[in-house]
């Protein structure tokens, strides 16, 4: 301590140039000042720590009598006698109080009262009631008539434990009428029944802290939840056990009923509102932690069947079918120095497993769109499955997985057998980014995300993020049942998506800043590589050209040169270790990994070698490669002035001096350039579309409130159930509205987004009269009027709209039937 001390001291004597102490100086400063400030006060907060111990002589704070009771959930009135305690907390029932006998202080329960009893204070039990919801009026008769009651005994457990209480009973004594909380009072009281009997029941807090515990740390079992409580019971004075099935069971009914509650207020819990109605891409990915012991056995029917994980009949179907068309071809497939687990049409199934993993689909965005149960490893149709449900739901551009050079080919000779798949080839394929680097180069170039018009900086990699969220969950579900299993991941997803809803707009606004300042870097980037190595503007495209026409050259062994094959593998060879070399510490930040990446280059290169001197055998001597040239031109650090001075023995004698490594930095600034571009036109695109599809939620949710205040839409709702739903989509319209203030805000949405200015400049557009009394058409003329601007890429907010300027007329004669 006394050298970094020595140290700060000397950074604060030597100021940066600017006068002021640099960034890392002044936290380093303030974290050793507040270190210093906590110790000379440790001793102080010591003191005042035992102090609490002491039991002072007080009096009652609501009378003169000696305090013998404590309640902190009282204060600042805390310190009560006797009297003043049974007739306080026989209303507080579930504050947590310590007595004061002896002169040490001890929780008590709250079935356990102090009296004074021969000379002294001594403890007795009591009957303590379940604060419940009362009756307006009980009969017609005197209220002085009505008396309170124990009733049947029950178990309440809350955020901090177990409490073993009583039921309250009203009874009339002259018309002896009798009221004691149904199961309607006390889900309206905040409870929630552990059975149909409600011998025991569950504060809702208990259920509302256990899922935002499990959302955050997936890992949390149970067990340990349970456990926690029960600490918490013997801290404050009482005892008793948790059941943990019959908490498990409770709380998915509770969660499931809550589910149906938001799907009637139109929430959906597994929709991207950034991407509705148009999807950029599908990240699809297995995950293998996610398996299940054939140990855990149980033959009850999921809550949440179907909703999130597909149904394994429905999966299965699939796969038989698909089967059965097509012959299987055994084996892994093979991309470069990878072989890759997940390229493959077949599996054995696990002896000890059941589930041995699930198959996932998100959104550029990370959120959670769909999932399989895996049985037969990561096999081709399970992918192929989601696709084919989410296609048409989505409007999805790429399809993105991290075999999609083995996926694509695959379905391509699928759908010629089976008519039903061929849309699924409207999707293009997108190899996830950061995969590709282990895939070949040729490989990389064709099918790699960055290389793809129209995806952006779409990574494919989303889904990695979110598996590493469901691999935590996998400690507690791997010993679950197959139902319960199935339960708690939707619990996670629903989850993770309310969180990735919620920072959304965030996320969005924060993306396109960064996106605008990588474009901006990015082309200069390209334009000082272009003067660096001599080409000028119009020989970008061509170069271009040319890296994309040599990695999809396929024809070389047809050809009559019998070198050219041997050419070609060396320079993609080559290219792969100079990029992998280069990137070796940008692509990694653990030396486990480098070493294995570097063990990985070692043969690589050791290969490449092999190539190289095969080809010098079949040479003559002046056209064989120099060993010791390649040797050094690996070791040229990226950017070296020296990394282009490598010309193969082939391309002395061609049109062009510029080999394939040159011509594929172009290419890689480029791209990165290109996709920059489209990020930032994709971004507002999406922007748009979120602030649309709240717009549209918000007219959806006052055309429900229209119908069900005119008496409609009832269903199998009582009349209670009627008024509660109605409340429910109010309570949700004024969120939605208040999310799209938030929305809009943060996406900075131009004025000419107001409701009466888009009304006007449409009447002044189309010179026709529009009802003002008739609020759900001005929603869908808003809509119709921001999709026709987005289709257009500007939003014209000082010229009128002319008809001339709708092209489309299916959306002109949409328009005029509205107004």
């Amino acid at each position: 301590m006394n050298k970094l001390q020595d140290i700060l001291q000397t950074s604060e004597d030597n100021p940066d140039a600017s006068g002021h102490p640099s960034t890392s100086t002044s936290w380093g400063l303030r974290q050793s000042a507040a270190q210093d400030e906590w110790r000379k006060a440790r001793s102080h907060h010591l003191s005042c720590l035992l102090s609490c111990n002491v039991v002072p002589e007080k009096n009652c704070s609501h009378c003169t009598s000696p305090a013998i009771i404590r309640c902190r959930d009282c204060m600042p009135e805390e310190w009560l006698c006797t009297e003043c305690d049974i007739h306080i907390h026989k209303k507080h029932t579930l504050h947590n109080r310590e007595s004061c006998i002896g002169g040490i202080y001890k929780p008590i329960e709250p079935t356990v009262c102090c009296v004074k009893q021969n000379g002294g204070y001594t403890l007795v039990n009591q009957v303590c009631l379940l604060p419940t919801v009362r009756p307006v009026q009980l009969c017609t008769c005197d209220p002085a008539t009505i008396t309170e009651s124990a009733g049947r005994a029950i178990i309440m457990v809350c955020i901090n434990g177990r409490y073993d209480l009583h039921l309250p009973n009203l009874s009339c004594k002259l018309c002896l009428t009798q009221w004691t909380p149904d199961m309607s009072d006390l889900i309206r009281s905040g409870y929630w029944p552990a059975s149909v009997n409600a011998d025991t029941l569950f504060s809702m807090d208990v259920f509302t802290s256990f899922e935002e515990l499990k959302t955050v740390a997936p890992s949390l079992s149970r067990q340990g939840f349970l456990r926690m409580l029960e600490k918490r019971t013997c801290q404050f004075g009482r005892a008793g056990k948790i059941h943990g099935d019959v908490f498990q069971r409770s709380y998915l009914e509770y969660t499931f009923c809550q589910y149906h509650c938001e799907n009637m207020a139109s929430v959906e819990h597994f929709t991207c509102p950034a991407c509705t109605p148009n999807m950029i891409a599908l990240c699809a990915d297995g995950n293998r932690k996610q398996y299940r012991f054939r140990q855990s056995k149980g033959s009850e029917q999921p809550y949440f069947d179907g909703t999130f994980i597909a149904k394994d009949a429905e999966v299965q179907h699939f796969v038989e079918e698909i089967r059965s068309k097509m012959k299987s071809t055994a084996g892994r497939g093979i991309c470069g120095a990878s072989r890759w687990s997940a390229a493959r049409e077949t599996a054995r199934r696990a002896s000890k497993l059941d589930e041995e993993g699930i198959e996932v689909v998100v959104c550029r965005h990370g959120v959670l769109l769909k999932a399989l149960n895996m049985y037969r490893g990561e096999i081709f149709a399970y992918p192929l499955f989601l696709q084919k449900e989410l296609q048409a739901a989505t409007n999805g551009q790429f399809f993105c997985t991290d075999i999609a050079c083995k996926y694509w080919p695959y379905l391509e000779k699928l759908s010629v057998s089976m008519s039903e798949l061929r849309p699924l080839l409207q999707m293009r394929p997108f190899l996830s980014v950061m995969h590709a680097k282990a895939h070949s180069t040729k490989c990389e170039i064709i099918w790699s995300g960055k290389n793809q018009e129209g995806a952006g900086t779409t990574a494919g990699e989303e889904v990695e993020m979110v598996n590493s969220y469901l691999s935590r969950c996998a400690l507690t579900t791997k010993y679950m049942t197959k139902s319960a299993r199935n339960d708690m991941l939707t619990v996670h997803a629903i989850g993770w998506n309310r969180r990735k809803q919620e920072g959304l707009h965030l996320a969005l606004s924060s993306r396109y800043v960064k996106t605008c300042e990588k474009a901006e870097a990015d082309s200069q980037r390209l334009e000082d590589l272009t003067n660096h190595l001599g080409c000028p503007e119009n020989m970008v495209h061509q170069w271009v050209h040319d890296v994309r026409e040599w990695a999809s050259d396929d024809s070389a062994g047809t050809r009559c040169d019998d070198q050219q094959p041997l050419q070609e593998s060396i320079e993609e060879m080559f290219l792969a270790v100079h990029h992998r070399k280069a990137s070796l510490y940008n692509q990694t930040d653990s030396n486990k990994i480098r070493q294995l990446r570097r063990r990985k280059l070692g043969e690589e290169k050791k290969k490449l070698f092999e190539k190289i001197k095969l080809y010098n055998e079949q040479v003559a001597d002046e056209e064989r490669i120099l060993e010791d040239k390649v040797e050094s031109r690996l070791s040229v650090v990226e950017g070296d002035s020296g990394a282009d001075c490598l010309i193969w023995p082939w391309e002395v004698h061609s049109r062009e001096s510029s080999n394939i490594l040159t011509k594929k930095k172009i290419f890689d600034v480029y791209m990165s350039k290109m996709r920059l571009q489209e990020e930032k036109i994709i971004l507002i695109r999406e922007m748009r579309q979120h602030c649309t599809y709240l717009r549209k939620l918000a007219w959806s949710l006052r055309k429900m409130m229209s119908e069900m205040s005119s008496g409609r839409n009832s269903g199998s709702l009582s009349e209670e159930g009627h008024r509660g739903l109605l409340c429910l989509h109010q309570k949700r319209l004024a969120d939605v509205e208040e999310k799209f203030q938030v929305v809009s805000s943060s996406h900075e949405v131009e004025k000419d987004w107001d409701h009466q200015t888009v009304l006007e400049r449409i009447r002044d557009g189309f010179g026709e009269h529009l009802p003002d009394d008739v609020s759900y058409k001005r929603g869908l003329v808003i809509h119709c009027w921001q999709s026709h601007c987005c289709e257009l890429g500007t939003w014209r907010s000082t010229t009128k709209l002319p008809l001339s300027d709708i092209a489309d007329t299916e959306l002109l004669e949409k328009v005029k039937k509205i107004l």
